[in-house]
C-alpha cells in the first residue's frame, strides 16, 4: 500500500515537472495518477470491504421504499425451539423426517428438501427411505466437512430409495464479513456435476409441474430454465450474487404479506388447517432452533442480519426465490469497474479543478449520495453497482488535485521568491496562466506603484550592536514593515540590507485607471500603517534596551519591467524600470524632510494624482532634481490623515 502511494505521488510530481502545458499538470497528472491509485487498491482487493459494507445499505434502502415480497411458493418448516420442546431434543431419530413426508402426501407439495446431512446409518433409514420413494419430490442435502471433502447421504438411503429423490449441494462461501452474497448452482468434482440444493429443488418443481394436468397445464410447453440448461455456466468458477427477498424472520408464523411463510416442525405434525397453505408449494426444511445448526454451512448472515446469525436454510430459500423470478443481482463487469474508476478519477480532475477546496469538498460529499441513488436505481433493476470504488477514487482525485496544486503554489512562490499576503497569493494562483510560461515567469509590463523604505543611520547602529542581536532586532524590524505592506495588499520584492522594495500592482498586471488609483493610494495607506506600527516597535525597542527605528518612504507610481533576471544558474523575479530608480531616490530625499514634517514620506507627482483627492493635506514640497535624471521632479509630502468623505 505504501509503494502504491509512493507511486502515485511520483506519477503525479513526474506529470507536473516535465508536462509542456499547465492543462495536462493540473488535469491529467492528478487524474492518472487517481485512476492509477484507484485501480490498484482494485487490484489489491482494498475496496471490496467498502463495497460490501455499502452492499448492505442498498438492501435496507429497498426493504423501507419497497415492498419486495418473498416468492409465495417457498415455505420453510423450521426445526424451531418450539418443535424442540414437543418433539424432544436434536438429533431426531429419522423416521419424524418420514413422519413429516407421510403427512404432506395429502396435500401433494411441488418438492420437499430438506436442508440436514445425513451421512450416518441409522436404523429406521428404511422408513425414511420408504417415505422419499412414495413422494417422489424429495431434495437431499450434499454438504461439505469444512476441509474440502464431501459429505454424501447414508447408502442405507440412496440404495433404498433408488432414484426417488435427487441431490443437491449445500455447501456456501461466506465473504469475511460472514454475509452470504454468492453462491455457485453447480458443483463439479472428478468429473461429476452436482446441482445446488436450490437448483434441485426448481428441477423437482418443474418436475411436478410437468405431472400436474389442469386446463392450463395440458397443452403448455414443459418449464424450463437458463439455470436448468446450461450447468457449466454456473459452476464454482462463475458464482450467482443472491438478491435477498427481505428479512429471514426465522420461526415467525405470523408473517408481514412480504414476508417468508415459516411454519413449526410440530405444527405441520399436528395441525390440519396449516397443510392447507402447502398444496404445491416448494417446502424446505431445516434448523432454526437456537444454538442448533443443521449444516457445517450453517450459520449464516444476510444483509438484513448482519449481526445475528441466522439458519443456512434461508440462503436457499433466497437462491430458489432468484431462480423462480429470475431476479439474481448482476455484478458491473470488471473492465467496466476498472473504466468507471478512470472515469471517476479524470472527472474529478476535471470537475474540481476550477473549484476552490470548500467548493470541491461540498462536491464531493454533494456527490455520495448522488451516486448512491444512481446505484441504488441500478440495484432495483438488478445490476449491482460499484460504490466505494468510484466515491472513493474521486475523492483520492480531489486530494491529488490538491497536492498537485499546493505543490504548484509552492513553486509560484519560489519562483517568484517574494512575500505575498494569503489574498495577493490567492490572487496570483487564480492568475497564474498570465505569469508563467512552461514553468517560468515571463516578463511583462505594467504600472505599479512602487514603495522603498529605509532605516536612518543603520551603519552607526550596526556597529554598536552584536551581530546576534542586530539580526533580530533588524528581522523584528522587517517582519511588522512586511505585515503593514501585505495587510494593504503589497508584496516584499526584495530587502536591500536594511531597506525595503515593496509593490502594489504586482506581480499580476491590473489594467485601467481605476485599479492603479488603488494602487497608489494603498502604497500611502500602507505607509502611514508602517508609520503607526513603527511607535509600537520602537516603544518595545526601547524596553528591550535596543536602538528605536527612524525611516523614510519615497513612493512613485509609474511603469515597470516585471519578469525573472539572472542566468541558468541562479535567477530572481524582480521589478525594474525609471519607476523603481525614482522611488528609491525619493526614499532618500527623505532624509532633508524637517523635524516637523508629521510623516518622513515623499511621493511623487504622479503618486500625488492618484491620491490627492483622499487625503486633506497633502503639501508640495518642491521641484527638486534626482540624481540621474535630467528632469525636474515635483514631489510631496503627507501631512494630513486620509479624509473619512473619501472612498
Amino acid at each position: 500500500m505504501g509503494q502504491l502511494w509512493q507511486w502515485a505521488q511520483n506519477q503525479l510530481l513526474n506529470g507536473l515537472g516535465k508536462t509542456r502545458s499547465h492543462w495536462v499538470n493540473m488535469f491529467l497528472g492528478p487524474g492518472l495518477a487517481a485512476s492509477g491509485l484507484g485501480i490498484g487498491l482494485f487490484a489489491l482487493g482494498m475496496w471490496e470491504p467498502l463495497e460490501n459494507r455499502v452492499y448492505a445499505s442498498l438492501f435496507l434502502t429497498r426493504d423501507r421504499l419497497t415492498d419486495m415480497a418473498w416468492d409465495d411458493r417457498i415455505v420453510v418448516i423450521a426445526i424451531d425451539d418450539a418443535s424442540l420442546d414437543v418433539e424432544g431434543p436434536y438429533p431426531w431419530t429419522r423416521d419424524r423426517y418420514g413422519a413429516l413426508l407421510d403427512r404432506l402426501t395429502f396435500v401433494q407439495p411441488a418438492a420437499v428438501g430438506f436442508d440436514i446431512l445425513m451421512p450416518e446409518t441409522t436404523p429406521v433409514d428404511a422408513q425414511l427411505a420408504e417415505s422419499i420413494s412414495f413422494s417422489n419430490n424429495v431434495v437431499l442435502a450434499v454438504g461439505g466437512d469444512g476441509q474440502g471433502n464431501t459429505v454424501d447421504i447414508t447408502p442405507t438411503l440412496t440404495q433404498a430409495a433408488e432414484e426417488a429423490f435427487q441431490r443437491g449441494h449445500v455447501k456456501h462461501a461466506p465473504d469475511p464479513d460472514g454475509i452470504s452474497r454468492r453462491n455457485f448452482l453447480y458443483e463439479s468434482h472428478k468429473r461429476e456435476t452436482t446441482p445446488s440444493f436450490a437448483i434441485a429443488l426448481l428441477e423437482t418443481y418443474h418436475h411436478s409441474l410437468a405431472n400436474v394436468l389442469t386446463n392450463q397445464t395440458v397443452n403448455a410447453p414443459a418449464p424450463s430454465s437458463p439455470y436448468l440448461d446450461s450447468p457449466h455456466r454456473f459452476d464454482q468458477h462463475h458464482p450467482v450474487y443472491v438478491n435477498w427477498p427481505g428479512l429471514t424472520r426465522p420461526g415467525s408464523q405470523q408473517q408481514s404479506p412480504q414476508g417468508l411463510t415459516t411454519l413449526s416442525f410440530s405444527e405441520v405434525l399436528t395441525n390440519d388447517q396449516l397443510l392447507d397453505q402447502l398444496q404445491n408449494k416448494i417446502i424446505l426444511v431445516g434448523y432454526t432452533a437456537t444454538g442448533v445448526v443443521g449444516t457445517v454451512e450453517d450459520p449464516i448472515r444476510t444483509p438484513f442480519e448482519r449481526q445475528i446469525s441466522t439458519s443456512g436454510v434461508y440462503l436457499h430459500a433466497a437462491i430458489l426465490d432468484n431462480l423462480l423470478n429470475n431476479r439474481f443481482l448482476t455484478r458491473l463487469p470488471q473492465p467496466y469497474t476498472l473504466l468507471l474508476i478512470m472515469l471517476s478519477a479524470m472527472g474529478s480532475s476535471l470537475v474540481l479543478k476550477p473549484l476552490r477546496r470548500r467548493g470541491r469538498l461540498i462536491f464531493v460529499l454533494a456527490l455520495m449520495p448522488v451516486w448512491f441513488m444512481v446505484a441504488y436505481g441500478s440495484f432495483l433493476a438488478g445490476l449491482w453497482l460499484p460504490i466505494a470504488a468510484p466515491i472513493g477514487t474521486t475523492f483520492l482525485g480531489m486530494m491529488l488535485l490538491q497536492v498537485a496544486e499546493q505543490r504548484e503554489r509552492q513553486v509560484l512562490t519560489d519562483l517568484f521568491a517574494i512575500s505575498l499576503s494569503p489574498e495577493m497569493a490567492d490572487f496570483v494562483w487564480q492568475h497564474k496562466e498570465e505569469l508563467l510560461t512552461k514553468g517560468k515567469i515571463h516578463s511583462q509590463e505594467l504600472t505599479a506603484t512602487l514603495l522603498f523604505s529605509d532605516i536612518r543611520g543603520f551603519t552607526s547602529i550596526s556597529e554598536k550592536l552584536p551581530s546576534d542581536r542586530l539580526l533580530a532586532w533588524l528581522n523584528r524590524y522587517f517582519e511588522v514593515m512586511t505585515e503593514c505592506i501585505m495587510a494593504h495588499g503589497g508584496v516584499v520584492d526584495k530587502y536591500i540590507g536594511d531597506a525595503i522594495m515593496a509593490a502594489f500592482g504586482a506581480p499580476v498586471a491590473r489594467p485601467g485607471d481605476d485599479a492603479v488609483q488603488q494602487d497608489a493610494l494603498a502604497a500611502v495607506r500602507a505607509s502611514v500603517d508602517m508609520i503607526r506600527r513603527l511607535n509600537d516597535l520602537n516603544r518595545e525597542f526601547a524596553a528591550q534596551g535596543l536602538p528605536t527605528v527612524r525611516f523614510g518612504v519615497g513612493i512613485h507610481t509609474g511603469p515597470l519591467v516585471a519578469g525573472t533576471v539572472g542566468s541558468r544558474h541562479r535567477a530572481n523575479y524582480s521589478l525594474f524600470g525609471d519607476t523603481v530608480n525614482i522611488a528609491a531616490r525619493l526614499q532618500d530625499m527623505t532624509k532633508h524632510l524637517t523635524k516637523e514634517s508629521p510623516y518622513p514620506i515623499l511621493m511623487s507627482e504622479a503618486t500625488y494624482n492618484h491620491v490627492a483627492d483622499h487625503y486633506t493635506m497633502i503639501a508640495e514640497k518642491a521641484q527638486i532634481q534626482l540624481r540621474g535624471r535630467a528632469a525636474q521632479t515635483t514631489v510631496y509630502t503627507l501631512d494630513g490623515l486620509e479624509s473619512p468623505d473619501s472612498e
